[in-house]
């Protein structure tokens, strides 16, 4: 209901405030409200009884007629006039309309999966390769080391392929948005109010994930210790040790794929949020308010990842690399939250008032 009020007040902010156009604005209003809480009862969710309404009644020429206000909507182009004021300067991008935002907000609930299996194909991709020689070498597999390696780079290459495809996929139905996420549009704010609305509905669900994510990162390491302290002196020790790496680069993926499918909701309020109207200002490097810690995410567990096969491997040091990953945790949780309070003062500079 405050988005449709929000449009409500954008309709009317370009006249006069008259006592006849309030007294039609108040009599809209109750239209519109009507109307929403008709489709409500139908039973279409709040989204679609807002997107209808505003359908509906969202060109005020049109319905002037029936509010009586024709008249009063005509411009006066007197040059006495007090009312007239001087034209604003013309953006150099259009607003964005809600039609727009809508099939933007579809394109990126459509794709989410698709774009949470391709990151976690990304980080699952070194499993194979790291584990089947080891097991080849402890006569757990019935091939050589060489074919081990063999298997495992080419199991590497095809998730890295299926992932590409996925991204290509994705990236065929956003591209027609490319002007929403460059911010190469005027801000509108009706539609500003219907995506944080939108964000809004989905920001449990996008909590609930980020909680789940990060128990998962956080405890990714353990097996790995676990495995390390308490197998090391066995005869499959140093297997034991990898599948310890493999359970971390499972876990991290798993991570990954709770998380970046609940984020689309929030992705599409911020981007329709921080239209600039003029390309290349300064404000679009400002309002690029991708989360901080998100973004560390994504790339820090594989890159920690790639540090410990590189150490074990190239300096023989199982026995000692695994160290890497309770340091890491720790790192990661102190980087996570200077990453939030940078982000936070950020936006409480930008919105100070807010």
């Amino acid at each position: 209901m405050n988005v449709i009020i929000a449009y409500l007040d954008s309709m009317f902010s370009a006249y006069p405030q008259t006592p006849r156009l309030l007294e039609a604005k108040a009599e809209l209003q109750g239209m519109m409200e009507d109307a929403y809480t008709s489709f409500i009862a139908e039973g279409h969710s709040e989204n679609e009884a807002v997107g209808r309404v505003i359908r509906d009644f969202g060109n005020l020429e049109e319905v002037a007629p029936v509010l009586g206000i024709t008249t009063d909507l005509t411009p006066d182009t007197s040059p006495a006039s007090p009312r007239q004021a001087p034209a604003a300067a013309a953006p150099q991008h259009p607003p964005v309309t809600l039609d727009e935002a809508r099939s933007y907000a579809d394109a990126q609930e459509r794709v989410r999966f698709r774009v949470a299996g391709a990151i976690a194909l990304f980080v699952l991709a070194p499993a194979a390769v790291v584990s089947l020689p080891v097991a080849a070498r402890n006569g757990l597999l019935p091939i050589t080391d060489e074919a081990g390696v063999f298997i495992g780079i080419l199991f590497l290459l095809v998730l890295a392929a299926v992932g590409v495809m996925l991204l290509i996929s994705t990236s065929r139905e956003t591209a027609p948005f490319t002007y929403l996420t460059e911010s190469r549009f005027s801000p509108n704010p009706v539609v500003t109010s219907w995506a944080e609305s939108l964000a809004e509905q989905h920001d449990r669900a996008r909590i609930r994930a980020l909680q789940i994510a990060i128990a998962l990162w956080i405890l990714a390491p353990l097996p790995l210790i676990a495995f390390a302290l308490l197998l090391a002196d066995s005869p499959l020790g140093d297997f034991w040790v990898i599948i310890g790496v493999v359970l971390v680069l499972a876990l991290v993926a798993t991570g990954l794929a709770v998380l970046l499918p609940q984020t689309w909701a929030q992705t599409v309020a911020e981007n329709l949020g921080r239209g600039t109207g003029r390309r290349g200002s300064v404000d679009d490097a400002i309002e690029d308010d991708r989360s901080i810690v998100s973004v560390i995410a994504a790339f820090y567990w594989p890159l920690l990842t790639a540090i410990f096969l590189a150490w074990s491997f190239i300096g023989n040091a199982w026995g000692s690399s695994w160290i890497i990953w309770p340091v890491g945790a720790v790192l990661f949780g102190a980087i996570a939250a200077g990453g939030s309070a940078v982000e936070s003062y950020r936006r409480a500079r930008q919105h100070p008032l807010s």
